[in-house]
């Protein structure tokens, strides 16, 4: 199975589990949208996955579309925490490990991609 699938499985599970355990149920309520477009991420990686698992003829070009999507997001994402960790007055708690986790999903997702792009040239 090619790192792409295993990793459209793996962050379709983990971006919106640890979205929650960062900010809890209750931040639903909050900020919506925040919640939304992590749990939106996550079943569009497990439905392209699960797509390629049964050789679909439209996965592999949806999860190309979807890895640019999430390692677009990844990226604002990680760039907006950089910011907060190192600049702001009053910094998030447990900023230095939210940093690092972050920056590993973005690596997974550019090597994602990166394998999803040379699968459709």
């Amino acid at each position: 199975m090619r790192f792409n699938i295993v990793a459209a499985i793996l962050l379709g599970i983990l971006i919106p589990t640890l979205e929650t355990m960062r900010r809890g149920l209750g931040y639903w309520s909050v900020n919506f949208t925040t919640m939304f477009e992590d749990y939106l991420a996550g079943a569009a990686l497990l439905v392209c996955a699960l797509g390629a698992l049964r050789g679909a003829r439209w996965a592999p070009l949806s999860l190309l579309v979807v890895w640019s999507g999430v390692a677009s997001m990844m990226l604002l994402s990680t760039v907006s925490q950089i910011e907060r960790h190192f600049w702001s007055d009053v910094p998030e708690p447990r900023s230095g490990i939210v940093l690092v986790a972050k920056l590993l999903l973005l690596l997974v997702c550019a090597i994602a991609l990166s394998q999803s792009v040379r699968r459709e040239k």
